[in-house]
């Protein structure tokens, strides 16, 4: 993948960093201790590690974190998630740089949390069908990249070319219409994920510390109005603080 970004060109390839390396480690080997304990020991994860809907009995406050560290039993779709990580992570890494993109991607892991938790208590979430894999990080990564690098190429099933900025949009419409047709916990899980990823992007790092630094002074504020100045009457230029 190669695209423009001020007259200079923008690789995009496999970049094994080392977080993609561990990364990498981490899920291949919880996949494995999946499948034995799945396949072999007859352990049945899903009501455990999985995330399942709230009031269904199965919940518990971990799943929302354990779901993305896991992937489905299927082997074809849990190589297809580390393939795309393996794409991605590391160009995002170099863009973004390692802090900030772990920032965001707890912020849009976060949001993706907040977002399905408040579909599922406000009777959007239909299916019963518990939730595992890496969709909310990956669509995080790709508006990461899109919006970073926006004029870069990206070839959509290796073959048709796109502006990386159309499939970071193109992903969030795309996690709609899932949510839409489908109202289950993975759709809500890849809209919440984008929204999270979007915002934070759009918002950025010193927007978030001015926002965090405007509510420290406001609170300054409330803490100042408790006190009142009284003229102590020795002189119209003493004034006594309590």
């Amino acid at each position: 993948m190669r695209g423009p970004t001020s007259g200079v060109p923008a690789g995009f390839g496999i970049e094994f960093t080392e977080l993609t390396k561990r990364a990498l480690i981490v899920l291949i080997s919880a996949y494995i201790v999946e499948l034995v304990l799945l396949y072999w020991f007859q352990v049945d994860l899903s009501g455990w590690v999985f995330l399942n809907r709230i009031g269904g009995g199965h919940w518990w406050p971990w799943q929302p974190a354990t779901a993305l560290l896991f992937n489905s039993p299927g082997v074809i779709d849990a190589a297809l998630d580390w393939l795309i990580l393996l794409f991605f992570l590391g160009p995002v890494e170099r863009l973004m740089g390692k802090r900030r993109m772990l920032v965001g991607l707890a912020i849009s892991a976060a949001v993706a949390a907040l977002f399905t938790s408040v579909a599922d208590i406000a009777g959007a979430v239909a299916s019963p069908v518990p939730f595992t894999g890496l969709n909310p990080l990956i669509t995080a990564l790709v508006v990461f990249f899109g919006l970073t690098l926006p004029n870069a190429t990206i070839r959509l099933m290796f073959v048709l070319p796109i502006k990386a900025a159309w499939v970071a949009w193109g992903s969030g419409v795309l996690a709609l219409l899932y949510f839409l047709a489908q109202r289950d916990l993975g759709s809500a899980m890849l809209l919440g994920g984008w929204i999270g990823a979007f915002a934070y992007m759009r918002i950025g790092p010193d927007q978030w510390k001015k926002l965090v630094l405007r509510w420290k002074a406001r609170n300054v504020e409330k803490e100042l109005e408790r006190f009142t100045v009284i003229d102590g009457g020795r002189d119209s230029d003493d004034e006594y603080i309590h």
